[in-house]
């Protein structure tokens, strides 16, 4: 037996049974076809009622059969892959893989240089894409930060090329303008060639739905754009428990998985085969603040149910999961974030958002963007299980160390120490002499350091000076478009 190779056994957490998950999907059934659901959008109204779901054009509610449902369901691909910038890497959302994903549109910043908490410009945002460049762990960059000084017009679009020019992995981004989508899709073109927009995306878009049991006219329309595009999208669903949602965790669920369905029913109807993840976005609404709080367990719980609602449709998911709810970089923004990590790789959530995020989604933090890089390493450490062969059992080793040896020099140890442990950059592991010796810095100050060394010392992959040239013109062009002239220098 010990001469076999056993199969790994990924740990793993589901926090509801199959008959829950049947009930959660049956009560969402219902809420679509007797409720309905709010689309703020005309022809989205149209499309639905082309195919037979009953529409109240005056309310602008329709309620959705289940064979609708089915048939969209049955449309969805099982994966989404999200490319690099060079059109050659990429990664897949399917199944039980996790990768872990800055946080995005976060109006505040925190200065790693000051601990200023301000308003972001395009700088930042450069220097947010630049870090995330580096991180190992940190799989899919976004568009971090809303920058303050460029127009709110062009907003969307500047943060993407800001990003395009700064990092060279997929991007998670959203559009906040009814043409946001075909513009991104000219940036797009200009990085990978009109032809791979669609075939080899290297953003995927958000598209929120607005609880409760609602699709606003902006939303729907860049999830239609994309849906045409071919670009991959993240629905998310999110549920506020006591405030836009029911306060019980398994009526926020399904209220959610109702207006993901209503949302999935819309772009598989505008164009079949349309590449999309179901994602979430929870809180919970603290009834003693007023705060929609986002580092709650609960959160947890509403994440890891998500992901199983997703593979019950056999969809990709995401969910933000590496938030805090702290205003500064501190132990409960590490607490909060280790264990959405952690629930992250345990309920195979694909997309796990949010790293370097504070003040309920509000801010980015690159000290707590490297932290949380260490954190999601370990997390991704701790899914991968433990190998049980024999050459991991080492019943040979032990039998050549003997009683009382050491295997500090023993072969196998050189062999297969640094393969089956993680290697944290930031986490101090040293004597407490060594520690002092190194001047007793703590996390926050071995962070900043490290991230200062990254903004001095790493160069992001450039574009090809062709591609680059192509980049610019097409931002140029899309800022000129709504009449703004200057743009600032990145």
């Amino acid at each position: 037996m010990l001469n076999e190779v056993a199969p790994l056994a990924r740990p793993r957490i589901e926090v509801l049974d199959r008959d829950e998950i049947q009930e959660i999907h049956e009560s969402s059934l219902n809420i679509l076809s007797r409720v309905g659901v709010k689309v703020d959008h005309e022809e989205a109204l149209k499309l639905l009622n082309s195919i037979g779901v009953d529409v109240d054009f005056n309310k602008r509610v329709a309620r959705i059969p289940e064979h609708v449902v089915r048939e969209a369901l049955s449309r969805t691909p099982n994966f989404v892959r999200l490319y690099h910038r060079d059109g050659k890497q990429y990664i897949d959302l399917h199944e039980w893989n996790t990768y872990f994903v800055v946080g995005s549109a976060a109006y505040y910043y925190m200065d790693f240089r000051t601990n200023e908490v301000r308003r972001p410009v395009s700088r930042d945002l450069a220097e947010v894409a630049k870090v995330t460049d580096y991180l190992p762990n940190t799989h899919m960059v976004s568009t971090a930060l809303v920058p303050a000084d460029v127009p709110e017009i062009i907003a969307d679009r500047w943060r993407m090329y800001v990003v395009i020019k700064n990092c060279s992995k997929p991007i998670d981004t959203g559009a906040f303008t009814l043409e946001g989508v075909p513009d991104a899709a000219k940036l797009m073109a200009a990085v990978v060639g009109e032809e791979n927009v669609g075939r080899k995306p290297f953003m995927i878009f958000a598209a929120c739905s607005s609880p409760p049991l609602k699709w606003s006219a902006l939303t729907l329309q860049n999830l239609m754009d994309c849906a045409r595009y071919g670009i991959p999208v993240h629905i998310i669903p999110m549920p506020q428990t006591g405030g836009t949602a029911p306060a019980t965790i398994a009526g926020a669920i399904t209220q959610a998985n109702a207006e993901f369905l209503a949302g999935l029913v819309i772009a598989q109807f505008t164009r079949p085969g349309a590449p999309i993840v179901y994602s979430g976005s929870p809180t919970v609404f603290d009834q003693r603040f007023a705060t929609s709080c986002t580092g709650y367990i609960e959160v947890g719980l509403i994440s890891a149910a998500t992901s199983q609602l997703a593979k019950f449709y056999r969809i990709p998911s995401g969910c933000y999961t590496m938030v805090s709810d702290s205003k500064t970089v501190d132990a409960q923004s590490s607490l909060e974030t280790a264990f959405g990590a952690l629930i992250s790789v345990l309920a195979g959530i694909n997309m796990a958002i949010g790293s370097g995020m504070l003040l309920e989604e509000n801010c980015i933090s690159l000290i707590k963007l490297a932290i949380d890089d260490d954190a999601a390493g370990s997390a991704l450490r701790f899914a991968r299980g433990i190998h049980v062969d024999a050459e991991t059992i080492a019943e040979k080793v032990m039998e050549e160390v003997g009683p009382g040896g050491l295997f500090l020099k023993h072969k196998h140890t050189r062999s297969w120490w640094r393969r089956e442990h993680f290697i944290p950059k930031l986490l101090d592991k040293r004597t407490t002499d060594m520690w002092k010796r190194g001047g007793s810095k703590d996390l926050n100050t071995v962070a900043r350091e490290y991230v200062e060394k990254i903004l001095r010392e790493h160069s992001p992959e450039p574009l090809p000076p062709d591609v680059e040239k192509i980049l610019n013109e097409s931002m140029q062009m899309i800022a000129r478009k709504y009449g703004v002239e200057k743009l600032p220098e990145v």
